[in-house]
């Protein structure tokens, strides 16, 4: 009785803040929004864009800062919102990622009491019968829910995760708060023609309800274990679906050394450079193999469980796990078996057939440093938008595989500032206009990509990602000879089909040519377009001035001469005109 009073409490003053919170979200988005329209819209128009782009960076910094305070103190979908407008590099600036980059799920934990009657309540029986011993100081908190240590009555060692009370209501009063500010950005047309807001809005949505669901993360859990049935180094938690709700998930307790803590690495005797090397093999697994991957590999879910040799030889795990590979800094000795441990399977993603096609094809040209098919791939997949020079991109892409690749991340960093500057100038329209964009299904395993090479990088510093995916790259290149002959037939074909029309088209251009039916198109390049735009803006601006003109020398003589109403009707009009000049 006493936990069902403090529920109905809880949910008393969990109204409040809702409201609470709702307003301060649309507050902070009336004024993001009322704030570029009055810069880029209006005071452009007065003071000069020169000026007003001067300031511009400073503007969006302070931004993005306020909006990490703001996610800080609310919690909940906006501290997730930060960490995916962070992964957006194709539409923000590096400098707008950075303040975003790093924010947390640091929020309090949420009252024990509170937790334990949620438990009770999904699971139906008092924790003290589910639980031989249950921690209640969390070992972990999120803004979703948190994490405490267990034991069952069995004996097994458990995490029980708990969702936070009401966590529903909040999601759902924060995504519509979210909506409706997205609806005000939609009307700001330079960020609707950069981006679809809505599409964007939905896809982070369907992230976040299905983080809340329990029961999809025991199922993503169970199909990682059955992905890597085969590989006895990679270790996912046993789910104990019997004690799990779409609000309660208990999982096996696997907590190890954590993959960034080097020291314990070294003392256990495991090599850093093993570590990235299994790890990096695992994710080309998950992405081109299972089409299925942890989305969220961040330090807090990976760990590293050392062996002793008879259990290594147990589960049948050389020492030396990658080729290569026997070195551990400051140990002697072969090094010591592993196994990587991945944990919080909430946030996964999910490769289709046609993109596992053409994310391979990725892998095949980066091995063979193909400019022309790796941009063909990247098109396909929709990495650019739909007036990108796709010709342009493919010089800068083979200009980028002709100098650097092979580099490892620290050589990229140790490179010349005049020879980045350099390629800056000679590819300045390309980075002027920035004609890229991250296919909406795609961007999770970007994030993951992003995170998966600051680690591997962390662990090893000479890592080479163009090294460890040569292998790789043939074995996919190499597995198809049947597909790859008929890849080959199929070309041999096309070929001799456009041999066989080109003479009857021959003789269809001249009879046009003859009588003068020819029509030649002919197709602007990027910049010229551009010009052309903004002598059109002028000249309709202009077109603009003169009616503005022309009404308020029409009202003032009539309201002269005492004809209020039409006088007045005028100068209205001539308001209006104004103002279009200035939002064209």
């Amino acid at each position: 009785m006493k936990s069902t009073k403090q529920s109905v409490g809880y949910r008393g003053a969990n109204r409040a803040m809702l409201r609470s919170r709702s307003r301060r979200a649309l507050w902070f988005g009336g004024k993001m929004i009322g704030g570029l329209v009055w810069w880029e819209l209006i005071l452009a128009r007065i003071i000069g864009r020169a000026r007003v782009e001067k300031g511009r960076m400073n503007r969006l910094v302070m931004l993005a800062r306020n909006f990490r305070r703001l996610a800080v103190k609310l919690g909940g979908v906006w501290i997730k919102l930060g960490q995916y407008i962070s992964t957006r590099v194709d539409m923000l600036p590096q400098e707008i990622i950075a303040e975003l980059a790093d924010l947390q799920d640091a929020v309090p934990p949420e009252d024990s009491a509170a937790m334990l009657a949620l438990i009770e309540s999904e699971l139906n029986h008092p924790v003290g019968e589910l639980f031989e011993e249950f921690d209640r100081e969390p070992v972990a908190a999120a803004s979703f829910g948190q994490a405490h240590l267990a034991l069952l009555r069995t004996g097994q060692r458990v995490v029980v995760k708990v969702q936070r009370p009401f966590m529903d209501e909040i999601v759902d009063v924060d995504l519509a708060s979210l909506r409706t500010i997205g609806r005000w950005a939609q009307l700001y047309r330079p960020l609707s023609r950069r981006a679809n807001v809505f599409l964007l809005i939905k896809e982070f949505a369907e992230g976040v309800l299905a983080e809340l669901d329990y029961e999809q993360e025991a199922s993503n859990a169970e199909r990682f274990a059955v992905n890597f049935a085969a590989d006895p180094a990679v270790r996912i938690p046993k789910t104990y679906r019997e004690l799990s709700t779409r609000r309660v998930l208990v999982l096996e307790n696997v907590e190890e050394i954590k993959i960034t803590d080097y020291e314990g690495l070294q003392s256990a005797g495991v090599s850093r450079k093993a570590v990235a090397a299994k790890l990096f093999q695992t994710y080309l697994q998950q992405i081109f193999v299972d089409g299925f991957f942890h989305a969220d590999p961040h330090p807090g879910n990976l760990f590293v469980q050392p062996l002793d040799a008879q259990m290594a030889s147990a589960m049948k795990i050389k020492t030396e796990q990658t080729p290569g590979v026997s070195e551990t800094p400051g140990v002697s000795g072969s090094p010591t078996p592993f196994l990587l441990v991945f944990v919080d399977f909430g946030m996964v993603g999910k490769v289709t057939p046609a993109y596992m096609k053409e994310l391979k094809e990725f892998i095949i040209a980066t091995s063979l440093k193909d400019a022309r098919r790796l941009t063909a791939a990247a098109q396909r997949m929709g990495f650019f938008l739909p007036d990108a020079d796709v010709r342009r991109i493919e010089q800068a892409i083979g200009l980028l595989f002709e100098r650097f690749w092979g580099m490892t991340v620290n050589d990229l960093s140790d490179v010349d500032f005049t020879e980045m500057y350099s390629f800056a100038v000679q590819f300045r329209d390309l980075l002027s206009t920035l004609p890229f964009q991250i296919p909406q299904n795609i961007l999770y395993l970007g994030r993951a990509i992003n995170i998966l090479s600051g680690m591997s990088t962390a662990l090893d510093p000479q890592f080479n990602a163009w090294k460890e995916i040569q292998p790789f790259a043939k074995d996919i290149a190499g597995g198809g000879a049947a597909r790859t002959a008929q890849d080959v037939l199929n070309e041999v074909l096309r070929i001799a089909r456009i041999t066989i029309q080109l003479p009857g088209q021959i003789d269809n251009l001249h009879p046009q040519t003859l009588n003068g039916q020819l029509e030649v198109k002919a197709q602007l390049s990027q910049s010229s377009t551009q010009d052309l735009r903004r002598l059109e803006g002028s000249v309709s601006r202009l077109t603009w001035a003169f009616v503005f003109a022309a009404l308020a020398i029409a009202g003032t003589l009539l309201l002269i001469n005492q004809f209020a109403v039409a006088g007045a009707i005028c100068m209205l009009l001539g308001v209006i005109a104004l103002v279009r000049i200035m939002v064209k």
